[in-house]
């Protein structure tokens, strides 16, 4: 230890009459702060670190206004110097070409089809049942003849998006953010399946609408009919009241209310239609609207979309049937309809549907009964492409059953593997009705179940055998085998009965 230090250190005891003991420690203490006054570097103040300055220490670095300074030598002395940050150009990023599809040259039927009148199955038994005893008909058919639906399902309707929140559950700032996209895939879809004949506008309310109770008042832990949800109604009554009065519904068919981001009342999610009597009775300043539907907390998770709610809920406004069971077992066409599943891989809506809403018109269909068959060559355009010519083939097997086939494509709506592109066979069964497995996909023997819902691409659906036939995969259904002949930006077929 520095033997100046000690002494410097009794020096200033014996100056204020400090005990020998006292005095000794003190003077070590002393001594230890000024030894390490002498060895530690000197640290330089802003002022000073300027470049060109001098400085004391080799390699000894100050950050002055965004810039970094370095002590380096120069001749005899060292002298600050700004750090020159290296630019660091990123690797090259592999570029994936896009292979376009192999063209496939459209060719008219080996055989003409048949009147378009014979391939309108009627269904055996329509649900048509009332919504309990003071609600209206529920007009879903799964077979002819087509109905009037309750609501427009032709040119353009208006829906409402209005946020609400709650006494004790406040309204996130920036909830556009969630819904402009959605909206957006509303329209969009709509728009595709429908073939142009039905287009969705939107009015939305830029503020939150407070209802008067708190969140514990309307709690709706599972998706029920309303008739049956004592919380659903009194949430779609408070918030029609609350949002009323500032909100203009002119010419509203739909409302789709927005809830508060991580609001947990509402598991799955809520709707009502224009069959219920809660929706019939109310009626707001401009008039009555006919449906709504509100997504639960389920529709948050990582993945999930609110759009595939809200179209199928209104296509059930529209008179479209719900495919299988909306509970239990996953129905065999769920994952490839938004009117079965709505988390499906195609978020399609298939061609028997279309045709029976009126959108997919009689010139886009092939029709030919199986006893008028022997070996038939056709092409289909893919289902919700622009492209012209023939998008679905119905093939009558009887008065009660057809088997249909459809060109399918990996849309902007679809999730999971991009490659599933190919040609879908089913069968409509006209004894089975709404939530009845009506459509069934007949699959290529030996298909394996897969789960397609990854983290690199989130579908949430449950694993299921591809039923998709590719170049060169045939079925054989009813005694008749379907085979692709070749599949492109068309998809060549042929379908041959002994």
């Amino acid at each position: 230890m520095c033997g100046g230090c000690i002494q410097s250190g009794l020096s200033v005891a014996d100056s204020v009459g400090l005990e020998p003991s006292t005095t000794k420690a003190l003077s070590i203490a002393t001594a230890a702060v000024m030894l390490f006054s002498l060895s530690s570097p000197l640290v330089p103040t802003s002022s000073s670190v300027r470049a060109g300055a001098v400085c004391a220490k080799a390699n000894q670095k100050v950050v002055k206004s965004d810039k970094t300074f370095v002590c380096k030598k120069s001749g005899k002395k060292f002298v600050w110097k700004v750090q020159i940050k290296k630019l660091i150009t990123p690797p090259d990023e592999t570029v994936v070409p896009v292979v376009p599809p192999k063209k496939v040259e459209y060719q008219n039927p080996s055989q003409p089809s048949d009147n378009i009148q014979s391939c309108q199955i009627r269904e055996v038994k329509p649900r048509n049942a009332r919504a309990g005893p003071d609600g209206a008909p529920i007009l879903l058919p799964s077979g002819f003849p087509r109905v009037t639906p309750a609501t427009q399902h032709l040119g353009t309707v208006t829906w409402a998006l209005i946020p609400i929140d709650f006494p004790d559950l406040s309204g996130d700032l920036n909830f556009e953010s969630r819904v402009d996209g959605q909206m957006k895939s509303v329209t969009d879809w709509f728009d595709t399946v429908s073939e142009g004949k039905l287009k969705v506008n939107w009015r939305v309310d830029s503020k939150w609408v407070r209802l008067p109770k708190p969140t514990t008042e309307y709690v709706i832990p599972f998706s029920v009919n309303l008739r049956d949800s004592e919380n659903g109604i009194k949430l779609w009554r408070d918030a029609m009241a609350a949002a009323d009065p500032g909100f203009d519904f002119t010419n509203i068919q739909q409302v789709i209310f927005v809830l508060p981001k991580g609001q947990t009342f509402m598991k799955e999610t809520s709707q009502g239609f224009p069959w219920d009597k809660a929706v019939i009775d109310l009626k707001t300043n401009e008039g009555s609207v006919a449906g709504f539907a509100v997504t639960g907390s389920d529709f948050d998770w990582p993945g999930r979309q609110y759009w595939p709610h809200w179209a199928h809920e209104f296509g059930h406004s529209i008179s479209l049937a719900h495919i299988g069971s909306s509970r239990g077992d996953n129905p065999p066409f769920n994952p490839f309809d938004l009117m079965g599943g709505q988390e499906g891989p195609s978020r399609e809506l298939n061609g028997w549907m279309r045709f029976l809403a009126g959108w997919l018109v009689d010139e886009k269909i092939y029709c030919k009964a199986a006893t008028n068959l022997t070996d038939l060559k056709l092409t289909l355009a893919p289902l919700s492409d622009q492209k012209s010519g023939l998008k679905l083939a119905i093939i009558p097997v009887s008065q009660t059953k057809a088997v249909l086939v459809e060109s399918r494509r990996f849309t902007k709506f679809s999730c999971g593997p991009k490659d599933r592109n190919g040609v879908l066979v089913y069968t409509y069964d006209a004894r089975l009705s709404h939530g009845e497995d009506f459509l069934v996909p007949i699959r290529p023997t030996g298909r394996p179940v897969v789960n397609i819902n990854t983290p690199e691409s989130p579908c949430w659906t449950q694993p299921f055998a591809d039923p998709l036939l590719y170049e060169g995969d045939s079925v054989t259904v009813e005694g008749m085998t379907i085979k692709v002949l070749q599949s492109g930006d068309y998809d060549q077929i042929q379908v041959q009965r002994p």
